[in-house]
């Protein structure tokens, strides 16, 4: 069977007319009828009862017609959910998130999306740096948003913001009593590290490899609410974005302390495989993502410039 036969079987069933379905599918009676007797050969049944002008379904006739009505009206579906989505009203995303990401700044890009979209499904995955790569070159997730840079021929980067990573330390920290610290003085300290694999753990052994200073690193560990407890602790000191640690800070957990020199900044990206079509409902969502707000300073700095900097736009290329 074929479905335009189908189609035409349908008309001719609704109308229980030749002519009236030829007039309404545009074509011609001898047409419509070569299509039904093909039809009925493919089967080996009749379908129709003709008497005169007048014809009726037969019982497979009947039962042909209830399935014609289901699946034209699931075409009629698809088609209504096509236009939904292509009006932003419906469909999904998959996203992967690096997990600093995932756990203190989707949770706002998600709020806000889903207010203007909420019959979206949003499909996130959250893991380290390397994770959220490969995801984007399997296509398994259609964005990631990620804590540094990545070059790759088959990944675009598109940067969202930059923010401050900030040293943070017990309260009663030494450091505390200092208007700065010098990243000198960070020698021989007890250090928090982040495990292996995430973008804040590559990105601070960058900035102390530049500065030739080894801390004593006493753990690793795998969250930065871990990171920030151990800090809390008193069993070492960390450097982390300043929106993971904005509620800590204002608790008085913790305390921020800055590094004399120019600020150290970490990029945040959001990317996707070259080749994947960006559709109006993603690129919804990563407009969305450039109008996050922006967090203020850490409560121990007096008169700093923003936090977190919004980052120029630039045209989706290959990194």
């Amino acid at each position: 069977m074929h479905l335009n036969q189908l189609w035409v079987f349908y008309h001719v069933a609704k109308n229980k007319s030749f002519s009236h379905a030829a007039e309404a599918l545009f074509l011609s009676q001898p047409s419509v009828s070569n299509q039904i007797k093909l039809l009925e050969e493919a089967y080996g049944l009749k379908l129709f009862d003709r008497s005169g002008r007048n014809i009726e379904l037969t019982n497979p006739g009947e039962i042909l017609l209830s399935y014609a009505e289901r699946i034209f009206s699931l075409a009629k579906e698809a088609d209504s959910v096509i236009e939904e989505i292509k009006a932003l009203k419906a469909g999904s995303i998959r996203i992967s998130a690096s997990n600093t990401l995932g756990a203190y700044y989707l949770p706002d890009i998600l709020d806000l999306f889903q207010k203007k979209h909420p019959q979206v499904e949003i499909c996130m995955n959250v893991g380290y740096t390397q994770t959220v790569v490969e995801d984007i070159l399997a296509f398994r997730s259609d964005l990631g948003l990620i804590g540094r840079e990545v070059s790759h021929p088959n990944i675009v980067v598109i940067p969202l913001w930059e923010e401050e990573l900030i040293l943070i330390v017990p309260p009663d920290h030494v450091f505390t009593k200092c208007g700065t610290v010098a990243i000198s003085r960070l020698q021989d300290q007890p250090f928090i590290m982040n495990e292996k694999g995430s973008g804040g753990r590559e990105i601070t052994e960058e900035i102390l490899a530049v500065a030739a200073v080894s801390p004593r690193v006493v753990m690793e560990l795998g969250e930065n609410e871990a990171v920030k407890r151990a800090v809390a602790s008193g069993l070492g000191i960390a450097l982390i974005s300043a929106t993971a640690a904005k509620r800590d800070l204002e608790a008085g957990l913790i305390r921020a302390v800055r590094l004399s020199g120019n600020r150290i900044l970490r990029k945040f990206h959001i990317i996707h495989h070259k080749d994947k079509y960006i559709s109006k409902l993603i690129r919804a969502f990563m407009d969305e993502a450039l109008r996050v707000p922006v967090v203020g300073p850490p409560p121990e700095e007096k008169e700093p410039p923003q936090v977190r900097k919004r980052l120029p736009p630039q045209s989706s290329t290959p990194s």
